[in-house]
């Protein structure tokens, strides 16, 4: 059994002596890696945090570890990422698949941040661990070549997307409730609120207000019609709006952006809707490409078999309604996301 802890400082002799570990047998069969001093204690603190390290347990003895930072000693990604750093195993514990173990609690780290993003690298001559990692799903992203006394050492970047299609995530304004549908509202309410918030930050609202809202009505029939037809059974005239796994773009559309993570377990999924995208654009015939997706709606199930086939969309910066709204296509949404609508209540009362 493999039972996998984050560190404390009672276990930093724990975490040498399986790095010290890995460090003999590499020197062993002639592939050296690191030093005895780079995997003592008094390097590893100058990058890591004792509770950086995961280690695993393989019946109650330490048989693995590695460190999960927001941040790499060795190259930056500009997006927010987690990376894993010195990934050992013990010689005991070889052939046991514990590194597609700790590989996919490092995944669930990801999740568990609302992160979709892991990244990693590794000498590029080591194609027996290089294929551990493609085999989970890590693609190489880039190659440089590092010289340390006149010795050339290749380096391969690997970054894996890690998309939790477990859990809705509902995006909101922190300190404000969540849950909430402009379009839930009565039209001048609802026009009144945009107003307000157009004159705080026009970068956050249509330039168009009315024609704006009398679309995302118009959207929300569409949706609830669509939903009906592929067999919803949707409460609501509007649509709690959700994405299925963490999106970053979504999250900047907020000044102070915080989210809820709602596991599909507690969901009645005949009142949850998916597109393949954001609706504005599944369904604007001025951006239509052809693809099965368009102008659809997805119960559950069959929206991740549509996941299955086309991966999941880009996930790009948000730059703004400017952004998303192009002059000469109105409707142009540049955002991709797999969106969720909730058509009920009962969940969302207990996280509100």
């Amino acid at each position: 059994m493999v039972k996998i802890i984050t560190a404390s400082k009672k276990e930093i002799p724990v975490i040498e002596d399986i790095l010290l570990d890995a460090v003999h047998w590499l020197d062993s069969i002639g592939q050296p890696l690191w030093r005895e001093e780079q995997i003592m204690w008094t390097r590893l603190s100058e990058d890591f945090a004792v509770s950086d390290f995961q280690i695993a347990l393989l019946d109650g003895l330490p048989a693995a570890c590695m460190a999960v930072t927001d941040h790499s000693p060795t190259f930056s990604s500009g997006e927010p990422s987690l990376f894993i750093c010195k990934l050992a195993i013990k010689r005991f514990a070889a052939g046991k698949n514990l590194s597609d173990v700790m590989i996919s609690h490092a995944k669930s780290m990801c999740i568990n941040k609302g992160i979709s993003a892991l990244r990693l690298d590794c000498s590029g001559d080591r194609l027996k661990l290089r294929a551990i990692y493609e085999r989970n799903d890590f693609i190489c992203v880039d190659e440089k070549d590092f010289c340390v006394a006149d010795k050339k050492f290749p380096v391969t970047f690997y970054r894996c997307e890690v998309h939790d299609i477990k859990h809705l995530y509902h995006y909101y304004e922190k300190g404000q409730p969540p849950f909430r549908s402009i379009s839930a509202l009565p039209f001048d309410e609802a026009e009144k609120i945009l107003n307000i918030q157009s004159k705080r930050n026009e970068n956050l609202v249509h330039p168009n207000i009315k024609w704006f809202l009398e679309w995302r009505y118009n959207m929300d029939k569409t949706i609830r019609d669509n939903f009906i037809a592929v067999g919803g059974k949707p409460v609501r005239t509007a649509p709690v709006y959700c994405t299925l796994g963490a999106n970053k773009g979504v999250s900047t559309w907020f000044e102070n952006s915080v989210f809820i993570r709602i596991p599909i377990s507690e969901i009645d999924l005949d009142a949850v809707s998916f597109t393949y995208g954001d609706t504005l654009a599944v369904f604007n015939p001025d951006i239509y490409t052809g693809e099965e997706w368009w102008g659809k709606v997805y119960k559950y199930d069959d929206k991740v078999e549509i996941i299955k086939k086309y991966g999941y969309p880009d996930d790009p910066e948000y730059n703004g309604i400017k952004g998303i709204y192009p002059k000469d296509k109105p409707l142009g949404h540049c955002l991709k996301y797999i969106e969720a609508h909730i058509w009920n209540d009962n969940v969302l009362n207990k996280y509100r």
